[in-house]
């Protein structure tokens, strides 16, 4: 009878050790989750699209983009303000853009990027440890916008911009 009742108690302490593991998943799961920023990514064909969305009423673009820009592309965090995007502008909306920006060219030399891994269209060169040199050598430029908290890493002649907040 003994041996039955240590049999009992084996089972009913695997069955608890189970039981334990099983509780604790749904405490862990959210938490492993949480280890990157939740992030939400939008695409729009033209700025009209974006607006039509909301994209800019809500600050996911932003208002700044020139108005005939096309292939946005859109990420933002949805805990934070935390934002970044690209456009794409031709030669004419140049000086629009330049309108918004501080002229004087931005430093990126020891600027870190912690880029969420769910923006998967963010160019490798902006994201860890920037390399400033690197960075000129494709032709990308850097400015912060006239108000706000935005960065923009403009390559004037391929017309592309990618933004992000700082």
């Amino acid at each position: 009878m003994k041996r039955r009742s240590e049999t009992c108690f084996t089972l009913r302490d695997y069955v608890c050790r189970r039981c334990r593991v099983l509780l604790l998943v749904p405490l862990v799961l959210p938490g492993l989750a949480g280890c990157g920023r939740t992030v939400h990514t939008a695409t729009y064909a033209t700025v009209a699209e974006a607006r039509a969305a909301g994209a800019i009423e809500r600050g996911w673009v932003p208002a700044i983009v020139p108005a005939n820009a096309y292939e946005l592309r859109a990420a933002y965090a949805i805990d934070g303000d935390d934002r970044w995007g690209l456009f794409n502008f031709r030669p004419e909306q140049a000086d629009a853009l330049r309108a918004v920006l501080h002229p004087e060219e931005l430093p990126l030399s020891g600027t870190v990027m912690d880029i969420p891994p769910r923006i998967e269209w963010w160019p490798v060169l902006l994201r860890g440890r920037l390399d400033a040199e690197r960075i000129q050598t494709t032709g990308l430029r850097a400015y912060r916008a006239r108000s706000g908290r935005l960065v923009f890493a403009v390559n004037w002649d391929q017309g592309r911009a990618y933004y992000w907040s700082s």
